[in-house]
């Protein structure tokens, strides 16, 4: 894949994409950090009011799939937008914006799953 020559030379990637990294370290180290098997073999994997369950226990292991998440989630983010660069940088730099998001919310959703046992 070809990256945009001036792709690294504008100052609100450069700073998106660090801070998109950052979000995706800080979610990598809370998961692994987190999740404690020892601790208890099932945890909560999801909670839903509305339901007459509730709370739908997985094993423990499940909530690795929030790190997978966050990398799946952040490397495509910076690839799309390496790819919409050159045509659309309003676009681009939007994509990243809305990753600092999506990373904001999984260690949200994962704290407030973690912190239910």
């Amino acid at each position: 894949m070809r990256v945009p020559k001036n792709y690294y030379h504008d100052k609100s990637i450069l700073v998106l994409t660090s801070v998109n990294l950052a979000f995706f370290l800080l979610t990598a180290i809370s998961v692994i950090l987190g999740v404690d098997a020892e601790k208890n073999p099932t945890s909560i994997v999801a909670y839903r009011d509305t339901t007459k369950i509730g709370q739908i226990t997985g094993s423990t292991s499940d909530l690795y799939q929030f790190g997978i998440y966050a990398l799946i989630v952040t490397l495509s983010s910076i690839l799309i937008s390496m790819k919409l660069f050159a045509h659309r940088r309003h676009l681009s730099v939007a994509i990243l914006a809305l990753n600092t998001l999506l990373l904001v919310l999984t260690v949200i959703i994962f704290n407030a799953l973690t912190r239910t046992l």
